[in-house]
């Protein structure tokens, strides 16, 4: 048997991208937007989007099943923030939820669902994969995104050294990719 190093898989495999090297924005309500203005450096994780296939099986008679696609899904998306002092992530999410359907203490709005365009239409979430030299190696844009859910915050007197976060779920129309 031959003796096979880590040196020479890397050469067999070429160069491979790091996960921990991405960039994420969100271009979302105007009305919100100059909120978070470092918001690429606020997200601490996110995804690329995924995408489904639904099918229906089709017995056709006298041999195996075949599945036949009818629709494509997209999976939600979820993103973990880092938030700033002032909490001004957490409010930019909190606030676009609350655009969507109207808050309780807002009489003449309180769970009345706003229009498609005004809370998803046209608003993007763009996350690039890049490699160690910080050169872009694929972008992927989703279109018509909106925040779905946001995770509660914990306040914990055990975690000393490190900062608050949240994670918000994103849902979206389709993405592109280039």
């Amino acid at each position: 048997m031959a003796i096979f190093s880590v040196s020479e898989f890397k050469t067999k495999i070429g160069q491979v991208l790091k996960p921990n090297l991405f960039v994420a924005s969100i271009n979302g309500p105007s009305t919100l937007q100059a909120s978070i203005p470092n918001f690429e450096f606020r997200c601490e994780k996110a995804e690329f989007p995924g995408k489904t296939l639904a099918t229906v099986d089709d017995p056709g008679g006298g041999g195996p099943t075949l599945k036949l696609p009818y629709d494509v899904t997209y999976n939600d998306i979820v993103l973990s923030i880092i938030c700033s002092a002032d909490l001004a992530e957490r409010k930019y999410f909190e606030n676009w939820i609350d655009l969507i359907i109207g808050k309780a203490k807002v009489l003449n709005k309180a769970g009345l669902v706003n229009y498609y365009s005004e809370y998803a239409k046209g608003k993007t979430l763009t996350v690039k994969q890049l490699d160690e030299a910080g050169t872009t190696k694929g972008t992927w844009t989703m279109q018509h995104v909106y925040p779905i859910a946001i995770t509660p915050m914990n306040a914990v007197w055990e975690e000393l050294n490190t900062y608050q976060r949240f994670e918000v779920t994103l849902t979206y129309r389709y993405y592109e990719i280039s």
